[in-house]
């Protein structure tokens, strides 16, 4: 856990580096859609930080506040910045009810399912997962590991040391050949009190982020990525504690970031900013504002990430987006229904997929608390008149699609859900787990299915460790996810 703060008194303030560019007009917005109630900005800001990483200067300190780091550092709590996020989110929620209860919105269409559209697990029947996955590979890591794993070649690892600075070190785990690299030893900022609190990789490129919990300061440092090797590795953004540390997420040839002030800073009235650049460059472009905070914390999935920013309206709407990563366009929108705030997001063969941690006295199918998704192919923008899934355990990781199955954690066990076969299965824990058993840890859509559990060793001389278990399928053919 970070350990306590000393206060220092400020000199400057550090604030994220904002740059005004060139406008440019969003091609982005459907045509029989309001401009007033999307979350898109209508000019595309750029930003620029063009001092590399070895030439930061710790010639300044952050004032005084409440710092709050989105990376949580308990292994009962794999979610990075989900408890942070969505506290931000229902502050501003609370907010809006407050002041807006007697003010009028421009029409919103949000997402309307009825109770009788929605499929449960207990519509559904059990298989042994041994019929159609098994286990490729596993790796041990130190106790406390954090593991990504959103493409199908490689998956980034938060591993603790032994001492307390430096408090992390980056590995990279490769699925075809089952190595498993350390490419960074000690934060870019060692020297100045900095660690590693949360990293994300694609198969060209490498975001993390650095904190000083004692000047509350972060950093966000991208690099590229070539054959376990990192290059080019720049320092594209920082704030104080007036901001909460951003959420990231890396894909293909992008990183991206989510900037939210602080509710309790002096910038909280600014908007919340994704933020994304192309390994390599040190400007990045403002892809979309939020109004206040973000719903969650975003996720990369297939050509891109999903995201759910605050929509610019006097009641609590937010938009599910999906942004290519190509050039940031946004693919995809699906609106939820007032005050409904997501804890997690994914996307795949069925298009968004969501959690909800809260229920709630409307909505009539997706009131209750669970994970949901279509349970048919979508076009995107189009989310009416679909049959729906629901899985109705607590939600505490991100949704996947594993081949034609969707995945999710259950209480203990990673679960998959097959709908055109209306089957599920359950992979076996692995023996001496932490209370939340295996982990799903993937993310997007994937062929493999990696898990990660907290192992407490019962056997003398033996050492506690965290366990990443890979699984692939079998030969064996389910069919097609939806009966095509």
């Amino acid at each position: 856990m970070p350990q306590k703060r000393t206060n220092k008194t400020p000199t400057t303030k550090a604030r994220p580096t904002k740059r005004n560019g060139r406008a440019a007009k969003s091609a982005h917005t459907p045509g029989n859609t309001s401009s007033f109630t999307r979350v898109r900005p209508t000019t595309r800001k750029k930003g620029a930080f063009s001092r590399p990483a070895q030439t930061r200067s710790s010639a300044h300190a952050a004032p005084e506040g409440r710092f709050s780091p989105e990376v949580l550092l308990t292994r009962r709590n794999l979610l990075i910045g989900a408890g942070v996020i969505g506290g931000i989110a229902a502050v501003g929620g609370i907010s809006s009810a407050a002041s807006s209860a007697f003010s009028t919105n421009t029409s919103v269409e949000s997402l309307s399912v009825p109770q009788d559209a929605v499929t449960e697990l207990a519509d559904f029947s059990e298989v042994p997962y041994g019929d159609y996955w098994r286990l490729s590979a596993s790796q041990n890591l130190p106790f406390g590991s954090l593991v990504w794993a959103d493409n199908n070649t490689v998956a980034a690892c938060l591993c603790p040391t032994e001492s307390a600075h430096p408090l992390n070190t980056i590995r990279l785990y490769y699925f075809g050949s089952a190595n498993l690299a350390e490419i960074m030893k000690k934060p870019q900022g060692f020297d100045e009190g900095f660690d590693i609190y949360d990293v994300r990789c694609s198969t060209e490129g490498l975001i993390w982020t650095e904190c000083n919990i004692f000047e509350n300061t972060w950093r966000i440092y991208t690099a590229q990525l070539e054959n376990a090797t990192l290059s080019n590795i720049l320092l594209v953004d920082e704030g104080d504690a007036n901001w909460v540390t951003p959420s990231i997420a890396a894909c293909d040839n992008s990183a991206f970031w989510q900037v939210i002030p602080d509710p309790n800073g002096e910038f909280a009235k600014e908007k919340a900013e994704l933020r994304a650049l192309h390994f390599g460059q040190s400007s990045y472009e403002t892809v979309l504002e939020s109004l206040h905070a973000f719903g969650c914390r975003i996720v990369s999935v297939p050509e891109g990430v999903v995201c759910a920013p605050r929509m610019n309206t006097s009641t609590l709407y937010y938009q599910l987006t999906k942004v290519n990563a190509s050039d940031f366009s946004v693919a995809d929108e699906l609106i939820l229904p007032q005050r409904m705030t997501p804890c997690n997001l994914g996307y795949g063969k069925s298009g968004f997929a969501f959690a909800l941690d809260n229920i709630y006295n409307y909505g009539d199918g997706i009131s209750n608390l669970g994970t949901y998704t279509p349970m048919a192919p979508v076009t995107p923008y189009h989310y009416s008149d679909l049959p729906w899934f629901r899985f109705g355990r607590t939600p505490s990781a991100t949704p996947a699609w594993n081949g034609d199955w969707f995945v999710v954690k259950s209480a203990r066990a990673i679960c998959g859900t097959h709908f055109a076969s209306r089957t599920f299965f359950m992979i076996d824990i692995p023996n001496n787990t932490d209370t939340y058993g295996e982990y799903l840890v993937s993310a997007g859509t994937c062929k493999t299915i990696v898990g990660l559990s907290q192992i407490t060793t019962t056997v003398e001389g033996e050492h506690d460790h965290a366990l990443m278990r890979v699984f692939v399928p079998t030969s064996k053919s389910v069919g097609s996810a939806f009966g095509e």
